[in-house]
């Protein structure tokens, strides 16, 4: 796998997202690379536990220079189709799926936050929803995900402000369910990697989101996202 290695414990399944180069961006082929997984374990039934292996993001959101290089809005939204829809098939996997956010989570990568079960930060990672300072609303369905959680008006007041968050700050948000040093991560999920570890846990099916895309497909290439592309360097 390129973009996620895979660990087996005896209690959890490991995932370590890194994307070299670019701040840790999740891209349409890191969006196929996590369906490949869901193939290749759809019978797993033992916690699933997501970490970044970038020391300071745990995901900046999409790859705005893959982006940048596309051609058409046609193709640009067709990208954020496919990537939503990866998204969606995580968040329908059977097993309890974990979070743990080491650094800075932004845009896109909110998105896909809002598709685990739990939610846990060290008190140095950052949240935004820095989505409308590129000119965009949220686009991968996080948006509605969100609003089922916390509220339709909480969620739109954080897309609205997109400002920058504290660990405890989320957490106050209900965006994240514990924040813990980074010493005590490996207890803690050793303690709930057991506790999920259980033959009802799996038989829990995630709910189902609708689909969240017109605002999107409005903002994207309109003229203040386009002018972010145009001049975007990394």
């Amino acid at each position: 796998m390129k973009y996620f290695a895979i660990d087996e414990d005896e209690h959890f399944l490991a995932l370590t997202f890194s994307a070299p180069g670019t701040a840790n961006a999740f891209s349409v082929d890191a969006a196929r690379e996590i369906i490949k997984i869901l193939k290749k374990y759809k019978t797993w039934t033992k916690p699933v536990v997501v970490k970044s292996g970038h020391p300071s993001v745990f995901c900046s959101g999409g790859n705005l220079n893959d982006y940048r290089r596309m051609k058409t809005k046609a193709e640009g939204l067709k990208t954020n189709r496919e990537i939503t829809k990866s998204l969606n098939e995580f968040a329908k996997w059977r097993p309890a799926k974990l979070a743990i956010v080491t650094g800075d989570c932004l845009g896109g990568g909110m998105e896909w936050l809002a598709r685990f079960d739990f939610r846990w930060a060290t008190p140095g990672a950052m949240f935004s929803f820095w989505q409308r300072r590129i000119g965009l609303s949220t686009g991968w369905g996080g948006g509605e995900w969100w609003a089922r959680a916390l509220g339709e008006s909480r969620v739109r007041q954080l897309l609205l402000e997109a400002e920058w968050m504290t660990a405890q700050t989320a957490k106050s948000w209900g965006l994240v369910d514990r924040v813990l040093p980074l010493w005590k991560v490996d207890t803690a999920l050793r303690s709930w990697s057991q506790n999920m570890d259980h033959p009802v846990v799996s038989e829990l099916t995630p709910w189902q989101p609708n689909q969240e895309a017109k605002v999107f497909n409005r903002l994207w290439l309109g003229p203040y996202h386009a002018s972010v592309l145009k001049s975007w360097r990394r």
